[in-house]
């Protein structure tokens, strides 16, 4: 498969498919809008981007056996192997300390804080009242990190 191509003919179908609709009467309109069309305006050039490899630096295992983090989270997230920049923030998170992950997506950064909020809330079981927020900007994540919450 050429991605290019494959580009090429999908930015094609699609100029095609929104020239069937048009139809304007004005020839000045219809002659900008066609030269507008032909210059790809309406859609992007391709963005290409590696998927990085990020460093793996241990697992959730081997900070409930150092005692880092409360020890049912080894069941918890049973398997689980982390990133360099996860284990950092976790053990920061683990530590009451405030941290910030910024990284790709899918590269595991709400496990950082999930993490965190059950490694307290497995830690402090007699805590009353809100002991936790998570605040979300888009409706999409929510609803798949509350699939996430649940599942756990």
């Amino acid at each position: 498969m050429n991605i290019f191509q494959t580009h090429a003919q999908i930015v094609d179908d699609y100029a095609n498919y929104i020239s069937s609709f048009l139809n304007i009467a004005d020839p000045d309109i219809r002659n900008h809008v066609e030269t507008k069309l032909k210059q790809g305006k309406l859609w992007p050039e391709p963005l290409l981007q590696f998927n990085p490899s990020f460093e793996m630096a241990g697992s959730v295992k081997e900070l409930t056996a150092t005692g880092m983090l409360h020890k049912e989270l080894a069941d918890i997230f049973k398997g689980y192997s982390l990133y360099h920049h996860q284990f950092q923030a976790i053990q920061l998170g683990a530590q009451n300390k405030d941290f910030v992950v910024t990284s790709g997506t899918g590269s595991g950064k709400s496990l950082t804080y999930i993490g965190s909020n059950f490694h307290y809330l497995l830690s402090n079981p007699n805590q009353q009242g809100i002991v936790a927020v998570v605040i979300y900007p888009m409706n999409a994540l929510i609803n798949s990190q509350y699939e996430e919450f649940d599942r756990y």
